[in-house]
């Protein structure tokens, strides 16, 4: 299937400040090309630093000649580590005078069974919970960057859940693992945290 969906606004991001994770590849490091090209200051937070910087070279190519570009900082991230997480939010609060743009996106898809450094099973450690808690550490500097948007990538996967979110055992020890469900229940996380987020941002 081909995608011909296309971002028609001509809105520019002069001045801003975004964060994209997992963005040296995929819909990250296109959110990225398109920030720059708008006069963003772009964060790419990345667990590698050299596929981003690699990442961030293609872009910068892409868009040689462009007018009024942005700026490409990167800054290393391992969403499925809630240590890299805090360091990561640190760094951020510490040297960036405002945010405003969160875009989580990074995650892993469908992967074997195993756990994160801190003991979460994989998909919802990494796909949820890292990004539950680099938002809601960033969540001051946001606020007072207002207006900001906030995005958390979900997938349609979320729909692909048999049955109600097990809050008994999301690192799936009572039951037999499965990739996909648990990549579904990482998902539907997304978009709970996300409704939720909203609401009381209200």
């Amino acid at each position: 299937m081909v995608c011909d969906a296309k971002c028609t606004s001509t809105a520019r991001l002069d001045g801003k400040t975004a964060i994209v994770t997992g963005s040296n590849t995929g819909i990250g490091k296109y959110t990225v090309q398109d920030f720059y090209s708008r006069g963003a200051r772009v964060i790419m937070a990345c667990r590698s630093v050299e596929k981003a910087e690699k990442a961030a070279e293609d872009i910068q190519k892409i868009c040689e000649g462009k007018e009024n570009l942005g700026e490409i900082v990167i800054v290393q991230l391992d969403v499925s580590n809630l240590e890299s997480v805090r360091e990561f939010a640190k760094k951020v609060l510490e040297k960036e005078d405002h945010v405003d743009l969160l875009v989580n996106n990074a995650g892993v898809m469908t992967c074997p069974e195993g756990k994160t450094v801190d003991g979460f099973e994989t998909q919802f450690g990494t796909n949820h919970l890292g990004h539950f808690l680099l938002t809601l550490l960033l969540m001051p500097k946001i606020i007072k960057s207002a207006p900001a948007r906030i995005v958390t990538v979900s997938s349609v996967a979320h729909t692909y859940l048999d049955g109600p979110l097990a809050l008994d055992d999301l690192n799936w020890e009572k039951r037999k693992y499965s990739p996909t469900q648990a990549y579904a229940q990482s998902k539907i996380a997304n978009i709970l945290f996300t409704k939720e987020l909203a609401h009381k941002l209200e």
